[in-house]
């Protein structure tokens, strides 16, 4: 709201102002931008942490690429206020270091559960069970990558 009042208001002061030499246009628009910008990282940091904390998780995940099997695993994201993860994503122990992974999934949890209790939020407290994983060509370019799914190892699936 911040960022579209800001960007609203300094619309209007330019539509308003009267015409002025190029120079200070550029100057204007150059100080709206960085209004603009200063008031979207505001707006970012105000955002709730476990958004920054989710796409941490999803960065040291990466692709998930896999030669095989036994390198794909499963880990639960979030916590929905029943208990339990929100969602699943499949991650490859090729690719991943697993402690930094697991201490950004605890944060991650811990920062659901805060939100959850500072928002009063409730929810369906349907457990979901935690999906397979299986190492497969990905259907875009072929390459191995650890999937939610189900299916063995030499599975089509």
């Amino acid at each position: 709201m911040a960022l579209l009042a800001a960007a609203g208001c300094a619309a209007v002061g330019r539509a308003a102002a009267p015409a002025a030499s190029a120079s200070a246009a550029s100057a204007a628009s150059a100080a709206s931008a960085a209004s603009a910008a200063s008031a979207s990282a505001a707006a970012a940091a105000a955002g709730p942490k476990s958004l920054a904390l989710h796409a941490r998780v999803v960065e040291l995940i990466g692709d998930a690429a896999c030669d095989g099997q036994g390198q794909c695993h499963v880990v639960g994201l979030g916590a929905k206020p029943c208990g339990g993860p929100e969602s699943w994503l499949a991650w490859s122990a090729k690719a991943t270091d697993a402690r930094a992974l697991q201490e950004a999934v605890q944060a991650l949890a811990q920062a659901r559960v805060d939100e959850n209790k500072a928002g009063g939020l409730a929810s369906d407290c349907m457990v979901r069970p935690e999906p397979g994983v299986v190492c497969r060509p990905r259907a875009g370019d072929g390459r191995k990558t650890c999937q939610l799914g189900q299916g063995g190892v030499d599975s089509p699936i």
